[in-house]
């Protein structure tokens, strides 16, 4: 199984090639592979400025591969319609089947993330994708709505419940493919807004919500205290990741001084920025420990450490313990 990071798309509108963008064994190899094609397909895209993005198409699968790459803080749709579908955030796996019936749900980030998707090879795909910011929600919503209450939970999921109009909606999505002139915009905007209404309306049933989301929000301990004045600082972290970054380079992209960004890190987070960044990488190790992708050699190396004992000794002293325990740990 090939082992990879992002992807890019070239091709026609009628038909698309996904590339993977140059990927290694590990993100601290040296030795870099020239891209691949992943799947291929009819894709669209369209973003409203400051709303949402629509993603979404059918796609055959052409190898296994594994995507990495960073979500950004958002709300995330996601229904599948066709295939087979293995997606996750962080620790937040999903697997999605769609053989029989038709599947869906609806993610809370609410902040960056480590995303990662498997592609198997002959799997064909048809799915759509919104990424719907926080901002665009809270300008609609109440405090006291189940809809804000949902997005105070970080990593809070539901399962849609798709009905005849849901999925015709999506299905006119998804066949309006890319729009060029002012109606065709209208129609894809005015499509995704009535979808909302009907998922949104699932969140006010609470006797649809997932058992997991119900105990994510009566437990306070998951409630996130994060303090989104670091929202940038922590974007280009994610985003940088498997890159070697430095407190000069976050200061000069932050515009403060290396002294008021450590002060800052230490005020809202109680660590300093390479605690953080160490902190996540392991983090981020242990999940691929966990979905069996990687070996321990090549966590350490991606997790920015030269010998594997070392990656071990911080690795068990973070988590409790040893990586050796991490490994098919979680299956999906």
């Amino acid at each position: 199984m090939l082992k990879g990071c992002g992807t890019h798309c070239i091709g026609e509108e009628n038909h698309q090639t996904v590339l993977s963008d140059n990927y290694s064994r590990h993100l601290y190899s040296s030795k870099v592979s020239p891209p691949i094609a992943l799947s291929e397909g009819q894709l669209f895209s369209y973003q409203i400025n400051g709303g949402f993005h629509i993603q979404g198409g059918k796609t055959h699968e052409l190898v296994d591969f594994q995507v990495l790459s960073t979500a950004q803080k958002s709300l995330m749709i996601v229904i599948l319609l066709e295939g087979k579908l293995e997606f996750g955030y962080d620790s937040l796996n999903f697997k999605l089947d769609a053989d029989h019936s038709a599947h869906g749900v609806l993610v809370s980030l609410n902040k960056p993330v480590s995303f990662h998707r498997q592609l198997y090879a002959d799997n064909y795909v048809t799915k759509l994708n919104i990424t719907l910011p926080f901002d665009w929600i809270e300008q609609r919503c109440g405090d006291n709505e189940p809809v804000h209450t949902f997005l105070k939970v970080h990593l809070a999921h539901f399962t849609l419940r798709l009905d005849e109009r849901a999925l015709a909606i999506t299905q006119e999505l998804l066949k309006l493919s890319s729009p060029i002139n002012l109606i065709q915009k209208m129609q894809v905007e005015s499509l995704t807004l009535a979808l909302f209404i009907d998922l949104f309306k699932q969140l006010t049933e609470k006797q649809c919500l997932d058992t997991e989301y119900l105990d994510s929000v009566q437990n306070s301990h998951v409630k996130s205290h994060f303090d989104h004045r670091l929202d940038p600082l922590i974007a280009y972290i994610e985003s940088h990741i498997s890159e070697p970054i430095s407190v000069q380079t976050l200061s000069d992209v932050s515009a403060m001084s290396a002294s008021s960004l450590q002060r800052k890190f230490k005020d809202v987070l109680g660590c300093s920025v390479n605690s953080y960044i160490r902190r996540r990488r392991l983090e981020i190790a242990k999940q691929q420990l966990e979905r069996g992708t990687i070996s321990i050699t090549e966590a350490a190396y991606s997790a920015g450490y030269r010998h594997p004992s070392n990656f071990t000794n911080a690795f068990k002293k973070h988590f409790g313990y040893p990586p050796t325990d991490s490994i098919n740990l979680k299956k999906y």
